[in-house]
């Protein structure tokens, strides 16, 4: 009856690895160099599974190509191989009986018909790793073994079929138990990665809100010249006030879809508050980034130039820029900047741009007093 325990202490040492690493991995101690330590961890839960070895009636020598299986799985036949590495090396210091076929059965094996059912998305987190693929694994597996065990000896046993029926059932309990840790952990981290987007997003217009905009201008800066962009719907309160507060909310939002389609792949658009946004952007040459503005202010007007009526006239944004002279310049600063040159093209008949000089934006806070 203790030979039935081994298999069963084998397979809670691996869940309790497993729960580890998943652990490990939330707490992001390993995620930058999950390429090179998934491989590392992986070999290592196979060797700690090779050290507690089953009875031979069982028809399996021990659990280590369950690790492998999960890798294979959950991270592709590169991970898999590079994971069979060291249980290799492991297998020829022990100098195994049929050490060759034992390598190519229970590790080769495994890291290839495990990496049949990858899918990128499992690696991500973003997606759960099904259970029917662990139960069509390890049926494979089982099917395989038989027939593996047929052709070597030249008959088929009844009571080798039992004992390799009850080790694939611990090795299928075992697996399906490894995939839903997995997956509850990846649940709790697409929750706690919704919550954060939550707090950096602005609910109405589902851009990223300045908080957000703030710790990113402030990482680019650090590195590069940038400059920006203040953006201001043009005669918004009245529109408000026209149309109510459910038609300039859709407003918003229109323009926040515009914005968003016509930013630069580089660049990072959030919303400012109430009907400005704010623009980061790598590009810093005056001649191109007057294209840039530009080409907003033209996509904002084109896509309304039906709506403009006598009521109301068309809609259009006015943009303020200013560009950084130098790296790790003061954020506050050039934000200040560009929103006195969005103050001057607001007061030289909007739907424009304007770049920030400090000689007049001098001249029309004078004015302004």
């Amino acid at each position: 009856m203790n030979e039935y325990l081994i298999p069963l202490t084998s397979a809670c040492t691996l869940v309790t690895l497993n729960y580890i690493a998943t652990k490990l991995r939330s707490k992001m101690l390993i995620e930058s160099h999950e390429h090179l330590l998934a491989p590392l961890l992986t070999g290592l839960a196979s060797i700690i599974m090779m050290l507690q070895p089953l009875p031979e009636a069982f028809g399996l020598i021990d659990l280590r190509s369950l690790p492998i299986f999960m890798a294979g799985l959950r991270y592709g036949l590169p991970v898999a191989i590079l994971s069979t590495v060291l249980p290799s090396g492991y297998s020829f210091i022990l100098q195994e009986n049929h050490g060759l076929f034992v390598i190519a059965q229970d590790l080769a094996a495994p890291a290839l018909l495990s990496s049949f059912f990858h899918n990128k998305e499992y690696r991500s987190g973003f997606l759960d790793i099904p259970i029917r693929h662990g139960l069509q694994i390890c049926t494979l597996v089982f099917i395989v073994r038989l027939m593996t065990h047929a052709y070597l000896t030249g008959s088929f046993s009844l009571d080798y079929a039992a004992d390799l029926l009850f080790m694939q059932f611990i090795m299928t309990a075992t697996f399906i138990l490894l995939i839903a840790m997995v997956n509850d952990e990846n649940k709790n981290w697409r929750l706690q990665r919704q919550l954060e987007m939550q707090a950096n997003q602005d609910g109405l217009t589902r851009l990223p809100n300045l908080r957000s905009f703030i710790s990113i201008a402030k990482n680019a800066m650090r590195m590069r010249k940038v400059s920006i962009m203040m953006i201001d719907i043009d005669n918004f309160k009245r529109y408000n006030d026209h149309f109510g507060h459910l038609e300039g909310d859709q407003l918003l939002r229109d323009i926040a879809s515009i914005l968003r389609h016509y930013v630069q792949e580089q660049d990072y658009v959030a919303r400012y508050g109430g009907e400005e946004f704010i623009l980061i952007s790598t590009e810093t040459d005056p001649i191109r980034l007057a294209a840039y503005a530009q080409r907003l202010c033209e996509a904002v007007a084109g896509s309304f130039q039906e709506q403009s009526n006598n009521v109301y006239p068309q809609i259009t944004i006015s943009i303020g820029i200013s560009i950084a002279g130098a790296p790790q310049e003061e954020l506050q600063q050039i934000i200040s900047e560009a929103d006195h040159a969005l103050y001057e093209s607001k007061h030289s008949g909007k739907n424009r741009f304007t770049f920030y000089t400090g000689a007049k934006i001098a001249k029309h806070k004078m004015n302004a007093y």
